[in-house]
């Protein structure tokens, strides 16, 4: 049986995240996963961003190589504990090939696989919008931004799958009498839930990741974890904080 840890929205730039920080200690707790699944934009690439390209004032300190240099170390990190690591390119990662198309001479320059050397730590890197299967349970980012994004996902794929990208936490449920039930688990994220860019708004957001074990049939039990207001949750009688 493997177990697995899935690791939404994390939004790397060069400073970590509260909820990420607190995860860490679970997973020094836990010891070893047999894989550790980056549910997309584990990166912010704020560096790198369309949206705020031409605001001086506001990109002013950013660089992608400091971005890298923080999930280059995050990965030494996670690569610790997990048998196995899995990278599934969000919108947030795809901001590269947004900037590439704009600037075609840095192409082989700026690309994730490349700058992580993830050929060379064994990470799989699955490409935006892409399915990866373990057993019976499918991961992707995340395909629509609906309000009821997990019910859309579910009648789309007509698969079990976990999802992240809207940083709420949902989840759908289909079955029929001659068909085995189908879930769609949609996680929070683990960045903080203020970004500049809502300018003091409120987010609908909460922090959280999930937890699955897998077994060599293909079956499987899924567990969204959610995470209190101050970033805390309880797992196995035991709190993170």
């Amino acid at each position: 049986m493997k177990k697995i840890l899935i690791l939404p929205d994390v939004h790397l730039e060069t400073s970590l995240p509260k909820a990420y920080q607190v995860v860490k200690k679970f997973i020094k707790k836990q010891k070893m996963f047999d894989e550790i699944i980056l549910l997309g934009d584990f990166m912010d690439v704020s560096s790198l961003s369309a949206w705020d390209m031409d605001k001086k004032r506001l990109m002013e300190g950013r660089r992608y190589q400091k971005e890298v240099d923080t999930a280059n170390e995050e990965l030494d990190f996670l690569g610790k504990h997990s048998k196995k690591i899995t990278y599934l390119e969000g919108n947030h990662e795809w901001r590269i090939e947004r900037y590439l198309d704009k600037n075609p001479e840095m192409e082989g320059l700026l690309e994730l696989p490349t700058v992580l050397n993830l050929k060379g730590r064994g990470i799989e890197y699955v490409k935006y919008n892409k399915l990866y299967r373990i057993g019976h349970l499918y991961f992707t980012h995340g395909l629509y931004c609906s309000k009821y994004y997990t019910n859309k996902t579910l009648a789309a794929l007509g698969c079990n799958v976990v999802v992240g990208h809207l940083h709420k936490p949902q989840t759908s449920f289909t079955t029929a009498k001659m068909s085995e039930a189908k879930m769609c688990w949609g996680l929070g994220c683990l960045q903080g839930k203020e970004p500049a860019y809502l300018k003091g708004r409120p987010s609908n957001w909460n922090n959280g990741f999930g937890m699955a074990y897998i077994k060599d049939n293909g079956k499987f039990s899924m567990y969204p974890v959610h995470m209190s207001r101050d970033g805390s949750f309880i797992w196995e009688g035991k709190e993170y904080v």
